[in-house]
């Protein structure tokens, strides 16, 4: 995925910055203590030994990870890297932290793109607690995909220790769940507040990379309903995330379509019933990294009649492709107000 880094601090040179996903297998040769260990995976592609081993060939996975840890890792894993015409001081984002600091470097660039805030001190060789660990995935979810990924609106089941999670990490931790970049520590607790493990930041940083590659190498289609004013915005988005140019077929002048249904799944309204297409064959190419977007809007006594009752939008693409499989049964999105 390419990020070009601009910084309104100092002048950089035009940094790209590739995703290239998990090429770093082979770290679970450098130890002797994770062998058929439930994280095997994540750290043989993520535990990198310049940051997690100490020199005796062990990785100590229930040992909490550090905060200066868990950025040098997110920074490899991610391949983050900017060109700085000045170079930056890290001392202007952090009292506790001089240049030639380990990890120091790594810092700078999370700061400048936005995935780790500055201010204050930064307490590098303290445990990461797990909210943070969190927020800062997310942030780095949001640098790498611009935040234009698709999320379920469903809101999980609330951990037992929901009250004990700081207020602003609170959407965090959600999409997280949602997501399924983590998982409770048992009993149905977060742990907010708990130090995460190195095999649990390992883990979180594995399904991430795994989420991003599947983001990129996949075609997306996501379905909106909003509510605004007297009016009902209706959209459906198909995004080409491979590197390769992607087609749709279609038979009629009709590409898409969109029907509207109450919470019993009775249905309301369907976009095209009252209208005609003519019969011709043509395709529509989808280049690698863009989108074809169709939108509708629903408005008047036709809205009107049923706003009251519309809870849930099917969005349907009406064409064929050879290059994705096109769902049938559509694309669904409650209704947002």
């Amino acid at each position: 995925m390419k990020k070009i880094v601009v910084s309104c601090l100092m002048a950089l040179t035009l940094t790209l910055s590739v995703f290239t996903g998990a090429l770093a297998a082979g770290n679970a040769e450098s130890y002797g203590d994770i062998k058929d260990a439930w994280y095997y995976d994540a750290a043989d592609s993520y535990a990198y030994p310049e940051i997690f081993d100490d020199g005796d060939g062990q990785l100590k996975a229930d040992q909490d990870i550090t905060r200066i840890e868990y950025v040098r890792l997110l920074h490899k894993a991610l391949g983050v890297s900017i060109n700085y015409l000045v170079v930056n001081d890290i001392a202007d984002s952090y009292d506790d932290m001089k240049n030639n600091d380990v990890g120091a470097n790594e810092l700078i660039d999370l700061v400048t793109v936005g995935i780790v805030g500055a201010g204050g001190s930064f307490s590098p060789d303290a445990a990461l607690d797990r909210e943070l660990m969190i927020h800062w995935t997310m942030a780095a979810l949001d640098y790498m995909t611009g935040g234009d990924y698709a999320i379920i609106e469903i809101m999980p089941a609330p951990f037992d220790d929901e009250a004990d999670i700081t207020p602003a990490y609170k959407d965090d931790v959600v999409k997280s769940v949602v997501l399924q970049l983590i998982n409770g520590r048992g009993d149905n607790r977060v742990c907010p507040q708990d130090g995460a493990t190195r095999a649990e930041a390992l883990t979180v940083v594995y399904r991430l990379t795994s989420l991003l590659e599947t983001l990129q190498s996949d075609v997306t289609v996501d379905a909106t309903a909003t509510v605004s004013g007297d009016k009902l915005l209706m959209s459906l988005t198909i995004r080409n995330n491979t590197n390769e140019a992607v087609t749709i077929h279609y038979t009629s002048g009709q590409q898409f379509d969109f029907k509207l249904f109450d919470a019993d799944g009775a249905s309301l309204y369907t976009w095209s019933a009252d209208k005609s297409f003519m019969q011709a064959l043509s395709d529509i190419d989808i280049e690698p990294g863009e989108q074809l977007n169709y939108t509708e809007t629903l408005d008047g006594d036709a809205f009107a009649s049923i706003k009251d009752s519309a809870s849930l939008l099917k969005a349907f693409i009406t064409g064929t492709s050879n290059d994705f499989e096109v769902n049938k049964d559509g694309y669904e999105a409650m209704i947002a107000s």
